[in-house]
């Protein structure tokens, strides 16, 4: 939660906050992770958007939009895990990746769950209509399955095929009660 950005994510973030100020109608709303890289990122991305002539949107933080908290395992890649916590890795194998909860942590079901209660806030707010949320790989890959209905396995495959980017923008359009897709991990702004 107190990972701060890098040179590289702060370079990201002021290429986000540029390609928002270059849109027809930038969000009027913004929902933030806690973390402090996610609050990072939306600062600079704000102060881009502001030095453009571009007012700044509304913005709440809020702990729902939180990464997926690995409890004991925080921070291990996977063949640390193996070595260390064999049964927890083999527990994860049966289990299925979704489906998973480590030791004191969360399975992305259970962000999932949160970020349900979060969309139902989000959707609820008639005064704002252009929102971003400023979150994390685990966020946008769950907000995929709510806002699009995809199935677990459909997310399996995107999960596959690799999580959206450090400083990308995936983006929904409404139609009529529904969003779609409009754009996936997009980088084309990061050209730094």
């Amino acid at each position: 939660m107190e990972i701060s950005l890098t040179d590289l994510g702060r370079r990201q973030a002021a290429a986000v906050g540029r390609w928002l100020s270059a849109l027809d109608q930038p969000p009027d709303m913004v929902w933030c992770s806690p973390y402090l890289r996610a609050e990072q990122t939306w600062s600079l991305a704000r102060r881009e958007l502001v030095a453009a002539g571009r007012e700044a949107p509304c913005e709440r933080v809020d702990a729902r939009l939180r990464d997926r908290h690995r409890g004991l395992l925080h921070h291990l890649p996977p063949a640390v895990v193996e070595e260390r916590f064999p049964g927890e890795a083999a527990r994860e194998g049966r289990e299925g990746m979704l489906g998973y909860r480590p030791p004191d942590g969360e399975s992305f079901m259970d962000v999932a769950a949160r970020l349900r209660s979060a969309w139902q806030d989000i959707r609820g707010d008639a005064a704002h209509q252009r929102v971003l949320i400023v979150a994390h790989d685990a966020v946008v890959l769950l907000l995929r399955q709510i806002l699009e209905g995809l199935s677990d396995d459909e997310i399996l495959a995107i999960t596959a095929a690799g999580l959206a980017g450090n400083g990308s923008v995936t983006t929904w359009e409404r139609q009529e009660k529904r969003f779609r897709l409009a754009s996936y991990d997009f980088r084309g702004h990061l050209r730094l």
